[in-house]
């Protein structure tokens, strides 16, 4: 028996995710499963047990809340023979899209049966960044010049993605969704492989590689002073792999979002046995107006000087550190 095709709808705003989920349905001929399914918020779980429950429906569409964790979705749909990812569709609400990305509330969520805080605007960028398709919704609401930005920057987030306008009637025709593909702009950056198709001059994008490691004292003021008061433009979205003198041998992401950043622990070099992730700093920016030459001083300004750099990895470890205590878990994904 094939595996269910499933269609996979995300987005930030219930009421227009609900639409696009509904018209597809209409237009698959397929059920419908709602992010409220059984009088409560549904998970990737109830999907698949939908899936299970009608082995011949041959297709579904199915929400999932905004506060899902996408690539545990993605995973349990692959995990499962029973079903297959054909498509994931972010719907993004034209009107309400900065208001989201520079939110800066955070929800819970469930890591490893431990409670997490996650920064929300950062659940709605990963929901697009690994879409196969981004649908714009309500998209007649802003200025022209306001929506070539929008789809520029939705282009920069998920290159890989066909960036679409909701229209009427038209054509519902998806690419097949590739999760190797559909990956995040700031990875695409770091490979080296960063091609949007949607471009608008004041939207871009570049990668910033260094070896030195970052003194936290001084990270923690660029952080605050110059990215946190738009110094270099507008920076969207950052990420990538950091390190601290402080936490010698240890990787770091860096997980920025407009108005939110996490710098957490990744791995320990000496508990991998492939290769670290990044010798140094490996970082990729995505924003508005962004000013290269002083984004990429400033970031050099907090990596350590020639003499700190020369001192020993002991003295490294003095160097103040106002960030939280990193503990290293056996899996984290936030």
């Amino acid at each position: 028996m094939s595996p269910i095709e499933i269609t996979l709808i995300t987005g930030h705003r219930d009421q227009s995710r609900a639409t696009i989920a509904r018209r597809r349905a209409r237009e698959q001929r397929c059920t419908h499963v709602s992010a409220t399914a059984r009088g409560r918020t549904s998970s990737i779980e109830d999907v698949v047990d939908v899936a299970h429950a009608a082995p011949d429906a041959g297709r579904l569409v199915a929400e999932i809340p905004a506060d899902s964790r996408i690539e545990a979705a993605i995973g349990a749909l692959a995990g499962d023979a029973t079903t297959t990812l054909v498509e994931l569709v972010c719907v993004v609400d034209a009107r309400t899209f900065t208001q989201d990305l520079m939110a800066d509330d955070y929800i819970t969520a469930s890591d490893a049966d431990v409670t997490v805080f996650v920064a929300r605007a950062l659940r709605l960028v990963q929901h697009i960044e690994h879409a196969s398709t981004v649908l714009v919704f309500d998209w007649e609401a802003i200025a022209t010049r306001d929506l070539s930005m929008l789809l520029a920057v939705l282009s920069h987030l998920a290159p890989a993605a066909r960036i679409g306008l909701d229209r009427a009637g038209a054509p519902a025709g998806f690419p097949a969704y590739s999760e190797s593909t559909h990956q995040p702009g700031w990875v695409h950056l770091l490979n080296d492989e960063h091609d949007p198709h949607m471009r608008d001059a004041r939207v871009s994008a570049f990668r910033y590689e260094r070896l030195r490691p970052f003194h936290p004292e001084r990270l923690n003021r660029l952080l605050e002073e110059d990215l946190g008061e738009g110094r270099y433009g507008a920076i969207l979205r950052s990420a990538g792999f950091c390190r601290l003198a402080t936490r010698p041998g240890i990787v770091g992401s860096w997980d920025q979002v407009g108005q939110m950043i996490s710098l957490a622990p990744l791995v320990r070099d000496n508990d991998s046995p492939t290769p670290p992730l990044a010798l140094g700093q490996d970082l990729g920016f995505i924003g508005i107006d962004m000013d290269f030459p002083r984004l990429t001083a400033g970031l050099d300004s907090a990596l350590l000087d020639d003499d700190e750099l020369l001192s020993d990895a002991r003295t490294w470890t003095t160097f103040g550190d106002p960030f939280p205590r990193w503990a290293i878990h056996a899996h984290s994904d936030d």
